[in-house]
């Protein structure tokens, strides 16, 4: 199934299917049905960190809730393999690059990869691709292909998760 992703909107054949919606500050996000109903929420919740270990983004993780507040999927960020502080150290001038998160869903492990700044692939535990996110390029927005049955919920829930890679990536302001 193909879906495209504009401003918050997911649509298939030109119909909206889910949008999503976020607050002004904070990094919780909701997913509201074409009815304008909430499905779900997203948030990132920061774990328990070792004081030697702060800023180490394998002390977060990303959760998509149902519209009862049970958590649906969860997916932990982690480093490029090229780039993993604990093996190449921390670099002086910029936070390590965060590729990849595992995500846990419905009882099944699938594994998000940032392939560049404008694609994304979530493959199942075979390395088969189950969605696949590519930005459209100057006319704007996303791209969505779906190879499994998802609902739209659920892939505006995985988008979002490929946002929170991206914020991970951004150069801090102090």
């Amino acid at each position: 199934m193909k879906y495209i992703m504009k401003a918050g909107t997911l649509y298939f054949n030109d119909i909206v299917s889910a949008r999503i919606k976020g607050a002004f500050i904070g990094s919780e996000k909701k997913i509201y049905s074409a009815s304008g109903s909430i499905l779900m929420r997203t948030d990132i919740a920061n774990l328990e960190v070792p004081p030697n270990e702060t800023g180490n983004v394998r002390y977060r993780q990303y959760i998509l809730f149902d519209g009862s507040g049970n958590t649906c999927a969860v997916a932990n960020p982690d480093y490029a393999e090229w780039d993993d502080p604990t093996v190449v150290g921390w670099p002086l001038c910029r936070i390590p690059r965060v590729d990849h998160a595992k995500v846990v869903y419905d009882n099944n492990e699938y594994l998000l990869v940032m392939q560049n700044d404008q694609n994304y692939l979530l493959s199942d535990k075979f390395s088969k691709a189950v969605i696949q996110i590519f930005h459209r390029g100057l006319v704007g927005g996303w791209n969505i292909e779906v190879m499994n049955d998802f609902a739209p919920e659920i892939i505006c829930g995985i988008f979002v998760f490929c946002k929170y890679i991206e914020q991970e990536n951004e150069f801090l302001v102090v």
